[in-house]
């Protein structure tokens, strides 16, 4: 494994750095549009395709110098719920006319998708979701309603399982907003992560023809790990970003704070605290990228994404707790920006799977 990057990696890094820059000073509603406008939104897919045709690790490697740059998690996590959680699988498992009609228009960030998974009393297990879908004289009628999607309001295609009322199991569908029936509510007031822009959406018998299904019918539970395997594996690359720009804003604290005419680095108590930060930000940073080069070389890497999403998040819960106490009593006022990033880590720390769930997937691979 070499742990060096190829120029083209360093260049895009350098790039995606500057647009961060860029994105950060717009006005938030403007942010999703300038990345999709400069292709982040279609790293890792084929140039033929739409894409940049990036590897995996270097499409990490870009995100961490997004996070680096951009303090927006709620906007990238939505980027990346549209990245890796729609187009990376669409482009790997769907049919020729499927891949045909949505993902270049998908990677140029021209339309946008998103998965609508979740149930209100099934949470994110497949084998207990409420919604259906049934043959019809057109073809397929999907019935439901999915709460927590991320993106809705912006999405114009709906990765969706339902349950199959023939008894034939969860199939996954491509529904565009266009259908007939789809109703998206009003965003939900979340106490962190607003770019990501969470609603419930309803289909109300829904019609769409059998060139909808991805996959097979009754072959959605593969299709949905195949889907969360690439998004619990890279969705949070841009929280790398975040730690090291957290990371380093905390040494720069250190050093200049001072009491008792010593700087509060002189602490060991604080050093140690930074120390950590620095241990959690490189544990994070080979796991993901370890998994990354996994899926580049065609592994199943379902493990390894959730020890990766797992970790990574609760690594950056940690920081950013640690980067409020550093501070005291600034830390907790409304412009040190500190509160806000923790609401955005613990938000990390549940979409794309608890620690529960994830635990759950590592456990049953140690056969327990």
């Amino acid at each position: 494994m070499d742990f060096d990057w190829s120029e083209a990696q360093r260049a895009l890094h350098e790039r995606m750095r500057a647009l961060g820059e860029e994105v950060s000073r717009l006005p938030p509603e403007g942010r999703f549009a300038r990345l999709a406008a400069e292709g982040a939104l279609g790293l890792p897919i084929p140039a033929d395709r739409g894409g940049g045709g990036f590897d995996l690790c270097g499409t990490a490697y870009a995100y961490e110098a997004l996070g680096a740059t951009l303090d927006d998690a709620g906007v990238l996590l939505a980027a990346g719920a549209h990245l890796f959680g729609v187009v990376l699988p669409l482009d790997k498992v769907g049919t020729p006319a499927q891949r045909a009609e949505w993902v270049p228009r998908l990677a140029s960030g021209r339309a946008i998708a998103t998965i609508a998974a979740t149930e209100r009393r099934a949470g994110s297990d497949v084998a207990s979701i409420e919604t259906t879908v049934v043959r019809c004289a057109s073809g397929l009628r999907v019935r439901g309603s999915k709460c927590y999607v991320t993106n809705a309001d912006r999405s114009d295609l709906f990765l969706t399982l339902a349950s199959d009322a023939g008894g034939q199991g969860v199939t996954a569908l491509l529904i565009p907003k266009t259908a007939r029936g789809i109703t998206i509510g009003a965003p939900l007031p979340t106490a962190g992560l607003a770019g990501a822009r969470l609603a419930e959406v309803t289909f109300d018998g829904v019609e769409v023809g059998e060139d909808a299904v991805l996959g097979r019918i009754g072959g959605g539970r593969t299709i949905f790990q195949i889907a969360m395997t690439y998004e619990r594996a890279l969705i949070l690359a841009f929280r790398l970003g975040a730690m090291a720009r957290s990371l380093d804003l905390a040494v720069r604290f250190a050093r200049e704070r001072r009491i008792g005419g010593e700087p509060i680095a002189r602490h060991q108590a604080v050093s140690h605290r930074i120390a950590r930060m620095k241990l959690r930000l490189e544990t994070s940073r080979l796991l993901l990228y370890r998994t990354a080069w996994q899926l580049d070389r065609g592994d199943r890497g379902q493990v390894e994404a959730a020890l990766t999403k797992w970790q990574v998040a609760e690594a950056g819960l940690a920081s950013a707790i640690d980067a409020f106490h550093l501070r005291g009593g600034a830390g907790f006022l409304e412009p040190a920006g500190l509160t806000g990033a923790i609401d955005d880590t613990l938000g990390g720390t549940v979409h794309s799977g608890t620690q529960d769930v994830l635990a759950s997937i590592v456990a049953r691979w140690l056969g327990l």
